[in-house]
């Protein structure tokens, strides 16, 4: 009976995560696109950091099929609310201060306190055009743990399947939901964004820091509507 179960989860994570995709949230949609673009030099870093970004929601969807099976019941709720937590109001909020910090660094390099610890481009070949910076990593891992914790639909059924199962075959339904959600979308944005973000530092390097003004304040706009309205909900 539970393996039978089980391969309905694989079913379905397959099915229900192709359909699914990566960002199909406008807002992380917005912020991982201008994050790669405007951040990352060429087609390996975009690579990298959309694994980065696939490395966060993974942990995350992982770890709510986990809890479901521990907990022995769906443990998101109708109302998007993830052990009684209203998950998207935490997502909102994570992505909005993640937007200010950016915004803060943007005001720190214009206002030339930007320190050489972020870089160490000079002392050791590294150079800043080919370097990924280590602040990449945690902004984009931290990007994906916010999306893939963000209750949706497919989510939940996946945390419901993943209730009735042993905590082995829940992590490996998650996996396969996290996995097949994005495969298809991975190739076109890491193709966009590697050949946007070469082109914008060749051709337009002078307007690359006001575009990246620009995609922080809109990724701030965003969640903080969001949030907002989330907060109006309560």
């Amino acid at each position: 009976m539970v393996f039978t179960v089980f391969m309905e989860s694989l079913t379905a994570a397959a099915s229900v995560g192709m359909g699914c995709g990566t960002c199909c949230g406008s807002g992380i949609s917005t912020a991982l696109y201008g994050y790669l673009t405007t951040h990352m030099k060429n087609l390996k870093q975009s690579f990298i950091g959309f694994f980065d970004f696939f490395l966060g929601k993974f942990i995350a969807v992982i770890t709510l099929c986990c809890i479901a099976s521990a907990l022995g019941s769906n443990i998101i709720d109708d109302n998007g609310c993830i052990l009684g937590i209203k998950a998207a109001l935490i997502a909102d909020i994570v992505m909005l201060l993640m937007g200010v910090w950016l915004l803060a660094g943007w005001i720190r390099e214009r206002l030339g306190h930007k320190s050489c610890k972020s870089c160490h481009g000079c002392k050791d070949g590294h150079t800043k055009e080919n370097g990924y910076k280590k602040s990449n990593h945690a902004a984009l891992i931290g990007m994906g743990i916010s999306y893939g914790a963000s209750p949706c639909a497919p989510l939940i059924l996946m945390t419901g399947y993943a209730a009735s199962l042993p905590m082995g075959y829940a992590a490996l339904s998650g996996a396969v939901f996290a996995i097949a959600s994005t495969i298809s979308p991975m190739l076109f944005m890491l193709l966009i964004s590697g050949l946007l973000a070469g082109k914008m530092y060749k051709e337009i390097p002078h307007y690359l820091t006001w575009f990246r003004l620009g995609c922080y304040i809109l990724l701030i706009a965003v969640f903080l509507i969001s949030l907002l309205r989330e907060v109006n909900v309560l």
